[in-house]
């Protein structure tokens, strides 16, 4: 069969095309291709957050790691946990400045100390300072362990200040030895001065200062208040990580709602070294981890290994949640296979490719048939690129026909984003790629995926329309041409980013071969 061709390509979009494009590349060679001016903002291709580049940005310096604030938290997302881990002020001030983030978050950062000991001061610029003068942050700031900043949100809060974070900055105040300040803010009639707590049980922040500054007795029950307040957390066992007092009932039989109550997974430090430390005795006393505990170390990045196998060992269900999974528990998931199943191994080695801890061929040798088969044919967006390399290796790339012409799934999660009855710019071949391609499937009445590349316009499956979602069976060959053509060669890329900013006589299909060639 033969499909009547594009005569030229050219992106209309180049910007968007060349972030649709880097979805196929591989970790290895994104460092590489952000430094090309048409690749600055390309974190986010097809409405998803492109975590192959999110990653290779937070390699950068300064105020270019921070990816879009809004893909930061999504679910099972890692990025907030790896700006956190940078320790970078910059990075901290611009996070703190960004709407919707969530008020433990807010909390942390507020508290101007380092993500890995708590202690090391990381003050945020006067800019952001200056910037942080809404009710909301100003709160916030309550918290911080710089005493200077601590009294200047309480100033600027006066007696509308929130109780909780007042008792933070009276506490801060109070171990910097500026009494003094703290006895003119009783005599400013500054703090507030309402009954606050649980059906007001506590007394106005102005009497436990005023009882602090009397002598040691008030000072220590103000500083055994602000321990009990919500503050910035450092989680230092599995019970803790678990949050168990969040999950106690209180004498009414209804939830404790604490701080770390339903907080994302990313937020809180942990100390790991104390956790690792107590972990075996505890497995003495109450045997394997606790799910929720366990849960929260596979979704994080920082966790140690020893600690993450062991979490997954216990749990075998949760390896698909970890984002970057090494050879050893690709290994310990394999041999639990009957319990968790093909799809969870197929998941755990599609996050490795993504995260560059495992290589196609680790992925090849590591799989067993039938989990390898589902890898082989899978349709996930994110790692189009690693199931490419795999069939490549398998000697199963080439072109196929498209029976149907349109599948149900997205690429995105067979469970979650469906394509929709009665929506046509989800199944109608001249909404997904033009009126060429929809004439030719009327014509030939069936089109393999290469004939589709070679009639579509690289903006069609590049930077597709919003709600406009071409078929990942194409795009999954398409994945197949970049890694035959610009594979591991980063000038090839940058042959085809032009080629396709200045045009090309030509399919998209021969464009990628062009670039690959003149690239030598």
């Amino acid at each position: 069969m033969n499909a009547t061709t594009v005569t030229s390509v050219r992106a209309l979009d180049i910007r968007a095309c060349a972030a649709g494009l880097l979805r196929f590349a591989a970790p290895y060679e994104v460092d590489t291709l952000l430094g090309d001016p048409l690749t600055q903002n390309a974190s986010v291709s097809y409405g998803l957050l492109n975590r192959v580049v999110a990653e290779a940005m937070l390699r950068r310096p300064g105020g270019k790691r921070l990816p879009p604030a809004y893909a930061l938290l999504a679910p099972g997302t890692c990025l907030v946990g790896r700006l956190l881990d940078l320790d970078d002020p910059q990075v901290n001030g611009q996070l703190f400045l960004t709407p919707g983030m969530p008020r433990n978050l807010l909390r942390q950062l507020a508290h101007q100390t380092s993500r890995h000991d708590g202690v090391t001061p990381l003050p945020f610029s006067s800019d952001v300072l200056d910037a942080a003068v809404t009710q909301r942050h100003q709160s916030f700031l309550l918290h911080a362990a710089d005493p200077d900043t601590a009294a200047r949100a309480l100033r600027s809060l006066g007696r509308g200040a929130d109780p909780h974070g007042a008792i933070r900055a009276c506490r801060t105040l109070l171990d910097a030895g500026r009494t003094a300040e703290l006895a003119e803010l009783v005599e400013q009639d500054v703090l507030p001065e309402t009954r606050w707590g649980a059906d007001e049980s506590e007394p106005s922040v102005s009497a436990y200062v005023r009882a602090a500054l009397t002598g040691e007795e008030g000072a220590a029950r103000l500083r055994e208040l602000s321990e009990r307040v919500r503050r910035p957390e450092r989680l230092r066992s599995a019970a803790e990580l678990a949050d168990a007092a969040a999950c106690a009932r209180t004498d009414g039989g209804m939830p404790a709602r604490t701080l770390v109550h339903r907080r994302h997974p990313a937020i809180p430090r942990v100390d790991w070294a104390a956790l690792l430390d107590g972990e075996p005795e505890r497995r003495r006393r109450e045997g394997p981890l606790p799910y929720r505990a366990a849960r929260l170390m596979a979704q994080r990045a920082d966790v140690p290994e020893e600690l993450l196998l062991l979490a997954v060992a216990d749990h075998p269900e949760l390896a698909p949640l970890v984002p970057s999974p090494s050879p050893a528990l690709l290994a310990l998931v394999r041999d639990r296979l009957p319990a968790v199943g093909a799809a969870a191994l197929v998941k755990v080695a599609g996050n490795g490719f993504v995260a560059a801890t495992l290589t196609a061929e680790e992925i090849v040798a590591g799989l067993p048939p039938e989990a390898l088969d589902r890898y082989a044919e899978s349709l996930w967006l994110p790692g189009l690129r690693g199931v490419a390399a795999v069939r490549a290796l398998l000697g199963r790339d080439g072109d196929i026909p498209l029976r149907p012409f349109v599948v149900d799934e997205t690429g995105s999660g067979t469970r979650r984003s469906l394509r929709t009855p009665g929506v046509r710019a989800h199944w109608d071949a001249e909404a997904l790629y033009g009126q060429l391609t929809a004439t030719a499937l009327r014509w030939h009445g069936e089109l393999t995926a290469d004939e589709v590349l070679s009639m579509v316009t690289p903006d069609a499956v590049l930077a597709p329309r919003p709600g406009v979602l071409p078929d990942p069976r194409v795009l999954r060959r398409l994945a197949e041409l970049v890694h035959r053509h610009l594979g591991n060669r980063p000038e090839a890329w940058m042959v085809a980013l032009r080629l396709l900013q200045d045009g090309f006589v030509g399919t998209l299909p021969e464009l990628l071969a062009t670039a690959g060639a003149v690239a030598g």
